[in-house]
């Protein structure tokens, strides 16, 4: 099969093992977010099948490079430090991928470690029940997106979504603050949307990011290089069509994120607490262009895989 060229049966065959999981899912639970159950542990049921179907789209030469860091960034969680990892976003399937990259892999600390990860969401992977069928299968701390709150911001309409809206938020940084130090990796995306190339301010950081990377001690980023669901204008993450390619994971190098902001806020001649919102963008800035970068790198690998 032609890499990026959509396969309708294979398409199928996703909704299909879908089909399979629902008499075993959560899926119409906690489909409304409150601050009440903001955090979501992990239901496992399904992750069998998810792990097959996966598995299938990722073609040969898909795996995970930068072992060494994601083991060092894991070592200094379970050391009590305040860890998390900083991605790219491509698919509504990225956190299936990661988790079919993590137990595929040889070394069975993999599995480990991921069992580790909470993954940092948006609100609306609840709301959809066929969205939460996947979703549930990892723990994570559900927020009210930034850029959705931003969109409502001076609507009366709007307005008792908006005071929820920052409840949830609240509560979450909360249940973040409480966990980060208790051996968990937490995962983010910085962008905080998927990556749609029509829109190309998808791809520039949100500088909230950088408030969380700032309750952290380390960090590493992540780049993603291939897509089996591409998005599609029209956003509905049940109708995106399911392809196979050669899905790679690397992780860069570990940081101190205390000595990372400063070096910033040095090279500006600024500090972080006296003109926190433009060196907050400056911050995520930094951020989105090591994961270029890092992108860049793997994507050289990655083509020799690539028919």
């Amino acid at each position: 099969m032609e890499r990026n060229k959509i396969d309708d049966a294979f398409t199928s065959l996703f909704f299909e093992y879908t089909k399979k999981m629902i008499k075993n899912s959560k899926m119409n639970i906690d489909t409304t977010i409150t601050p009440e159950n903001i955090y979501q542990l992990a239901h496992k049921e399904n992750r069998d099948l998810l792990f097959e179907i996966i598995k299938k789209s990722h073609l040969p030469g898909s795996t995970i490079l930068g072992i060494e860091n994601i083991l060092k960034l894991y070592t200094l969680a379970q050391q009590g430090k305040a860890c998390i990892v900083l991605s790219e976003h491509f698919s509504n399937l990225d956190v299936l991928s990661m988790f079919t990259r993590f137990y595929d892999y040889p070394d069975e600390k993999m599995k480990e470690i991921f069992e580790k990860f909470i993954f940092i969401a948006g609100v609306k992977l609840n709301e959809n029940p066929l969205v939460k069928l996947y979703t549930e299968m990892f723990s994570r701390v559900v927020i009210f997106p930034i850029r959705s709150l931003s969109k409502m911001a001076g609507k009366e309409e709007h307005q008792k979504q908006i005071e929820l809206a920052k409840k949830i938020n609240i509560r979450s940084t909360r249940k973040i603050r409480e966990l980060r130090t208790q051996g968990y990796v937490f995962v983010m995306y910085p962008a905080g949307t998927r990556y749609r190339p029509w829109a190309p301010e998808t791809k520039r950081g949100i500088k909230e990011a950088a408030s969380y990377l700032n309750s952290f001690d380390y960090f590493c980023c992540c780049s993603i290089n291939g897509n089996n669901m591409l998005p599609e204008q029209h956003e509905d993450m049940t109708g995106e069509k399911y392809k196979k390619d050669v899905v790679i994971f690397n992780f860069s190098e570990v940081k101190g994120t205390k000595d990372y902001i400063k070096n910033i806020c040095d090279s500006h001649n600024s500090s972080f607490a006296e003109d926190k919102e433009n060196m907050k963008q400056l911050v995520v800035d930094s951020i989105m262009q090591e994961l270029d970068a890092i992108h860049k790198n793997t994507e050289e690998y990655r083509v020799k895989y690539i028919k």
